[in-house]
């Protein structure tokens, strides 16, 4: 993008943060932005037109006025307690007169003008819990003139009287109550995902991380590569990619199935196709629920877990938010600056509901900690633009009915100026991967890349059919990917662009029927057809080296994974029954039937010699079940134990592409007799008190015929090994608010994995790949300022060596640490927002980046430097 124009948001975004006019009307501690409302006083009478038009000012008046016109001195604070909260009094020297109140948060705030701050005791200016449900009062002057006073509620915003008393102006403080409505929401959690109904977080017994729409916008401020949020906050997961792939984040070492409304958009070409999690902008984002563990209730592949995004609902009354963002990828280097806009709106008007999110985000290049810059390579977004545009439109067909239409469509780009640099492994200094700046000519080839996803899903609902409910939905879902930098085939000599298209459509019926308050059930099914490819296209390569790769011509092309097609079917039960108030049992079962088909086809690419394949058609099914019960030991804690069988199969593409050797026929050399069905058994605890949450669960899963793409030495070739394998581990989160203004939290995953190739018993490590190290997280979050808070928070993955000393691996993972900071400043009508992504701007390369690096230094790529993003948003 031009340097320019950044600079002028920079500018403008410097200046909101240094201008006297935002510290003119510093907020008091919120947790979330509420709309201003003015203090309790009787509406000034309106001025009868017929009435006689006052006489002109007289000398005395105009006097009178000068006089007046002297600030007053507030020379004293006095707060008292009363029946129904407190009363505060302010001592002048001449009359007081209140400005308009309005409301931050928990705080009301009430300004008075033309008047100054002179107090002869100082601590009377601050406060602290003067009475029961006020946290702090606060009077403090204006850089521009007048006074504030702040009064903040424990629970919720006060309510203020204010009159005048022998000059002196009183504020009687009432208190304010959180509603029994909004208490029951805000301490209670719904999920849908864990058992496709709405429940109680508390009574699922899995372990379930809900991600809300507050935490989405505050971790967006350090990037929105959705994988990279998901890794930072979610247990079991693998850590942040820091690029466009979520190849190899697994979910408790298994694949996980990821979903848009309950609509599936994992592919199955799980490691090729690996940009799912990129589909959607998070600023399209509700909430997002992670279920971990095998499902029953989703199928299609969920061995590891769910990932369930859900987008943006309609609001009853119109709101709309706009926010502007200004970053650089790169310590202000000239290239790495880029820009984020944001326009959202909702609206309700009965039968009708919509809901509108566009935002755009142009990046420039990205820049290691050493200050080098990263080459491409199809996986970080840089030197590029991202466009999502969510539409959604509801009507209610009477009191029990409802259809929605939803569609998404994400588009991300990028042009190329530079390549990773083919040379580097010739190169005995070379430590890691390096761009090489080329001005390539494309001549019959598109010369950018592109990553684009589009999702419609066409939703009913009926609320009573014969007593029961009925949920159905039809969807549609297409993704392609295009990787414009030309990449060589090392075996072939071929150089080639990629292309990868993955086109699925689909539905599911589902019937929840209560045969009491105590028990109901869940009943459906859900099919789906996808069909697969990656045609790439092959380059003149003598032309593209003596060009010395400036010039790229097309010559013809030719599928690296030969079309395919894969169908599911699944059956599915799932019932619940509260046993007592403290003591609930859930249990169901899904009959899964997976197929896949192919043509003939030819194995060219990554080959020494063409490998010819018999196409043909295969399946296998079965049956999985899952039980679990929850109970609490006490009002705070409560304990759960489960049993889920899932259901996989492998990337069918990955194994199409590289046949291993004497792989002449899919009929009869695929070996997908049986699929993979996954044993899991879990073990936790949840504690949740008024200012401690904490949650605490070990895992064990097991599988007779696990499916283990074994690497061989060519990067690019694999062989499917069916054998015995196991994957445990532990997870482990705590929360802790020790007063208003300070909130703290940690998480620890650690989960490890063997499997026994040679059927003897001797199990063994899995790759890396699979089994991600230990990773965790901490943060400290503080309102430093009433309005200001700032969040630090770390990331730490631990080192791996089982994987590369069982012969997994071909190199041992390293260690590394990141930390993070967050900052929101309020700020007129809305909030200033700062974000720095790699604080302290160290050098370092992700899990997946370093798992490939013994094949070529072109494999280690760095991961970004120092990251730093400011904006501003605006909720109305």
């Amino acid at each position: 993008m031009k340097t320019g124009s950044f600079g002028l948001t920079m500018v403008g975004l410097l200046t909101a943060i240094l201008s006297p006019a935002v510290w003119a009307n510093p907020p008091a501690p919120v947790m979330a932005a509420e709309p201003a409302t003015s203090k309790l006083l009787q509406p000034s009478p309106m001025t009868d037109a017929s009435e006689p038009e006052p006489a002109a000012p007289t000398l005395h008046d105009w006097l009178a006025q000068a006089v007046a016109a002297e600030p007053a001195v507030i020379t004293d604070v006095q707060v008292n307690s009363t029946p129904a909260g407190l009363n505060i009094v302010l001592m002048s020297d001449q009359p007081l007169s209140a400005g308009e109140s309005r409301v931050v948060g928990n705080a009301l705030i009430t300004e008075i003008p033309n008047a100054t701050l002179n107090l002869t005791d100082g601590a009377a200016a601050e406060q602290f819990s003067p009475a029961e449900g006020i946290a702090l009062v606060q009077v403090s002057s204006l850089p521009d003139g007048g006074v504030q006073v702040a009064v903040t509620g424990t629970d919720a915003p006060p309510q203020a009287q204010i009159s005048s008393e022998a000059g002196n102006l009183v504020l009687d403080i009432t208190p304010g109550a959180a509603t029994a409505e909004s208490t029951e929401e805000g301490t209670i959690q719904l999920v849908v995902t864990a058992t496709r109904t709405e429940e109680d977080i508390r009574d699922v017994p899995r372990s379930v991380t809900v991600i809300t729409r507050e935490e989405i916008e505050e971790q967006s401020q350090l990037t929105t590569n959705l994988q990279d949020i998901l890794g930072q906050t979610v247990p079991g997961l693998g850590p942040p990619t820091q690029s466009f792939r979520n190849f190899p984040q697994t979910l408790r070492g298994r694949d996980v199935q990821i979903l848009v409304d309950g609509v599936p958009i994992s592919t199955n070409q799980s490691t090729a196709f690996v940009f799912e999690l990129r589909s959607i902008a998070p600023s399209a984002i509700e909430q997002i629920e992670v279920v971990r563990g095998p499902s029953a209730v989703f199928g299609e592949g969920a061995t590891g877990g769910i990932i369930n995004i859900i987008t943006r609902q309609p609001t009853e009354e119109l709101t709309q938010t706009l926010e502007t963002r200004g970053n650089t990828r790169g310590d202000f280097a000239s290239d790495s600056f880029g820009t984020y806009l944001e326009y959202g709106a909702s609206d309700t008007s009965e039968p009708f509901d919509a809901v509108f999110n566009a935002s755009f985000e142009s990046f420039g290049f990205a820049f290691d900690g050493a200050g080098d810059r990263i080459p491409f390579l199809g996986r970080a977004p840089e030197n590029g633009r991202t466009f999502n545009i969510l539409g959604k439109l509801g009507i209610d067909l009477g009191e029990e009915q409802r259809l929605q239409l939803s569609v998404n469509h994400f588009d991300d780009s990028n042009s190329v100026e530079f390549i990773n640099d083919p040379t580097v492994d010739d190169d005995p200094d070379a430590d890691k991967a390096r761009a090489l700046r080329r001005d390539i000519e494309f001549i019959g080839l598109d010369d950018e890349g592109i990553r684009r996803f589009t999702n419609v899903s066409l939703n009913y609902s009926h609320e009573n059919i014969l007593g029961s409910r009925l949920d159905a939905q039809g969807f549609y879902r297409n993704n392609f990917g295009r990787f414009a930098e030309p990449f060589e085939d090392t075996v072939t000599g071929f150089f080639v662009t990629a292309d990868q298209e993955s086109e699925r459509w689909g539905g599911r019926v589902e019937v929840e029927t209560p045969f009491s308050e105590a028990f109901n059930l869940l009943w459906g099914a859900d099919y789906s057809q996808e069909n697969l490819s990656q045609p790439y296209q092959r380059i003149d390569a003598d032309e593209f080296i003596e060009s010395d790769f400036m010039v790229a011509r097309f010559v013809e092309d030719i599928f690296l994974t030969p079309p395919y097609e894969v169908e599911n079917l699944g059956l599915f039960a799932q019932a619940q029954w509260d046993i007592s108030p403290n003591w609930l049992l859930s249990g169901g079962a899904r009959y899964e039937n997976i197929g896949v088909s192919v043509d003939d086809y030819t194995a060219v690419l990554f080959q020494e010699t063409p490998i010819d394949v018999e196409g043909g058609s295969i399946s296998a099914d079965d049956v999985v079940f899952n039980i679990g019960t929850v109970y609490d030991l006490t009002d705070e804690v409560s304990v759960f134990a489960s049993f889920a069988q899932g259901f996989g199969v492998p990337d069918f593409g990955r194994l199409f592409r590289s046949p291993p050797e004497g792989f002449t026929s899919v009929e009869d050399d695929l070996d997908f007799t049986a699929p993979q069905k996954v044993d899991n058994y879990e073990l936790g605890f949840r504690g949740q008190w008024d200012n401690v949450q904490f949650s605490l669960a070990g895992f064990y899963n097991y599988s007779d015929l696990g499916v283990t793409l074994v690497q061989l030495t060519d990067p690019l070739r694999v062989e499917v090994a069916r054998a015995p394998e196991r994957v445990y581990g532990v997870e482990a989160t705590v929360d802790w608010q020790p007063s208003e203004t300070w909130l703290l939290g940690s998480t620890v995953s650690w989960n490890e994995g063997e499997n026994d190739l040679d059927e003897d018993g001797d199990f063994e490590a899995l790759d890396t790949s699979r089994i991600q190290p230990i990773k965790l997280t901490a943060y400290v979050e503080n309102e430093t300022l009433p309005g200001w808070r700032n969040r630090l928070q770390a990331l730490f993955v631990g080192g791996r060596d089982r994987g590369f000393e069982a012969g997994a691996d071909f190199v041992e993972i390293e260690s590394y640490f990141v930390l993070n900071y967050i900052s929101s400043i309020q700020a007129g009508p809305g909030t200033i927002q700062i974000g720095i992504q790699n604080l302290l701007d160290e050098e370092y390369f992700t899990v997946g980046n370093q798992q490939f690096a013994p094949f070529s230094l072109m494999e280690k790529v760095a991961a970004p430097g120092r990251t730093i993003s400011i904006g501003y948003q605006v909720d109305f």
